[in-house]
């Protein structure tokens, strides 16, 4: 016998013992994880999808348009426009903004609607308006001469 001291875990390889296999971090990866990954070959001819984020700018403009439509009113119809545009663009798939786009949307109609009351109402003031101090027996209000 040997005097060296025993080892707890069982001979060393030194002394003829088990040699322990590589950890699995040190070992070689297999050979088909060194190859290079394919490269995805667009579908359908030759057509790659866009990035998500190539059309964003349409939600962005849709509800700067419908803002700015709250003091020119004509605006908004341009923010209604691009607000379905960049709905149709986040459903291909080609935006990630779709709230942006959805909100500029709702804006635009309701300022767009607004303004078509107003108009409504303001002409109908101003025929109110002529027909009340037009013709042969005017208003008193309309003839008031002090």
């Amino acid at each position: 016998m040997s005097n060296a001291p025993q080892d707890p875990y069982g001979p060393t390889p030194d002394q003829g013992g088990f040699q322990p296999q590589q950890p699995m971090y040190a070992q070689q990866p297999p050979a088909y994880a060194q190859q290079p990954a394919p490269q995805a070959q667009p579908p359908y001819g030759g057509y790659a999808p866009a990035s998500s984020r190539e059309k964003n700018w349409m939600g962005t403009t849709s509800l700067i348009l419908s803002l700015v439509g709250l003091f020119t009113w004509f605006t908004a119809i341009a923010g209604i426009v691009f607000g379905h545009l960049s709905l149709s663009a986040a459903r291909r798939g080609e935006a990630d903004n779709r709230g942006t786009g959805l909100a500029g949307l709702i804006i635009g109609y309701v300022i767009t609607i607004l303004g078509i009351v107003a108009m409504i109402v303001f002409f109908v003031a101003i025929g109110w308006i002529v027909n009340e101090c037009g013709g042969d027996n005017p208003a008193d209000w309309c003839t008031d001469t002090a």
